[in-house]
This record gives C-alpha cells, structure tokens and sequence, in this order.
C-alpha cells in the first residue's frame, strides 16, 4: 500500500501572500464592497505589504497575521520577539480579527471568484506532486476547506486529494488523527510544511516530516533546522519523493 502524504497548503502547495495581506489589511480596515478586489490590492500601503510580508514568515494562523498591523512588528528579530508580540494581543481582539479576515476572504471568493483564484498561484511541480499521489494525499492547513477545495478545484487537482483538514492549528493531532483514520502507523505518513515549528512537532508523533524551503522562512529557522538536523526538501527534490 502506497503511503500517505500530508500537505500544508498555502507555502507548499500555492503562494497566496497578496491575497492574505488584503485579507488581513480588510479585517481591521474598512471593507468597501463597492470597490473590486483588484483596487483594493492597489490601495494596500507599501508599509503594511513590507510588514505583513514579514510577518508571514513567523505565522502559523490567520490569528497571527493581526500582527501585521502593529508597528511594532517592523522590530521583529527572532520568532520569540514575534510570539511576545501576538500574545500581547487581547484575544477578544484576535478572536473579531479573524473573525473579520475570513470574512473577507469568503467575500472574495463567492463574489470576485475569478480575482480570487487568481490570487493562489501553484508553486512548480506540486500539481504533478498531488496526481501522482492521487487518493493518498491529504491536506493539513490554518485555510478554511472550502477555500482550499476552490483552489484545487480551479487547477483540476481536488479529486487528487481525499481530505482536507481546514483551519487547523494542531497539525501533529491531525496527523495521529488521520494515521488512525487510515489504520496506518506515522512512520507511514509522509509530512510536508514549511513552517519549522510545525514539521517539528509533527516529526515529534513519528511521521515523516520534511521541511519545504520554497515557502515562508527566516534566517533563524534554517540555523534551528540545521541544530535539529531537521531534512530540507527542495522544489528540485519532488520528482524523487517517494511516499
């Protein structure tokens, strides 16, 4: 029986970073409806695009992009500075903000579908990645499920993938849940993130967990990944996978 493969999505399987930071600036801003999607995106300020983009790279939630509208974030250095900065947040706030963000995101994809889903573009090689895996792939991601399946429905890939775990933010869970789901052991799962914290933990319950550096990182996760001898996987590297 051929093995499992997990994938977190946005980061591994598509680039979604412009529809994100218009998702996280239009949950706190106001959301003028009468205004495409396209405008919006030309109205975004330069200093919120750089800082959200920044900001990217230490999240593991939609919660944490709230983040991205603190100026102290621009003084973000280390994935600690980051985490004091989100916990600093009342988490009646963070609860509206994302709250606000997915409403704005569902906006955009049941009204401005076509702007919408072209707002996810398929990193190289992941649409071959899912067919060759068909039946054996799962999705594990902080994207909500409808959206992830609009995604993969746009590119002709959602029968690869037989299910899709949508707002997660417990992803070791998820893998043991979809191993005993399965009725498979971890070590039969392969896991793919680009989010240390998360291949971390996951390679933690057993799984095979491999780190994708075509994603979203900082220096200081590639000096942690290599005092952890966490494996790297490279966009080059898919075509050798074997799951």
């Amino acid at each position: 029986m051929a093995g499992v493969l997990a994938l977190d999505f946005d980061g591994v399987v598509c680039d979604a970073l412009e529809e994100c930071a218009l998702v996280t600036w239009l949950a706190v801003k106001r959301h003028d409806r009468s205004i495409p999607g396209p405008s919006h995106v030309g109205l975004l300020p330069a200093d919120f695009t750089a800082r959200f983009q920044k900001v990217r790279n230490y999240s593991r939630l939609l919660d944490h992009f709230a983040v991205a509208h603190l100026p102290a974030a621009d003084g973000v250095g280390s994935q600690t500075d980051f985490d004091l900065l989100f916990t600093s947040l009342p988490s009646d706030y963070v609860s509206r903000f994302t709250t606000a963000a997915s409403r704005a995101r569902d906006w955009f994809r049941t009204e401005e579908t076509e702007f919408w889903l072209g707002q996810h573009t398929l990193y190289p090689g992941l649409d071959n990645l899912l067919r060759q895996n068909s039946g054996n792939v799962a999705i594990i991601t902080a994207k909500d499920e409808e959206s992830v399946r609009a995604i993969l429905r746009r590119h002709g890939l959602e029968q690869t993938v037989s299910e899709v775990f949508g707002e997660c933010g417990r992803k070791a869970e998820a893998v043991q849940e979809l191993c005993s789901r399965r009725g498979i052991t971890p070590n039969s799962l392969t896991f793919i993130d680009d989010n240390l914290t998360n291949v971390r933990r996951v390679s933690a319950v057993g799984a095979r967990a491999r780190w994708a550096q075509w994603g979203y990182q900082t220096p200081e996760h590639r000096q942690e990944a290599k005092r952890f001898d966490v494996e790297p996987l490279e966009l080059s590297d898919l075509p050798q996978l074997v799951v």
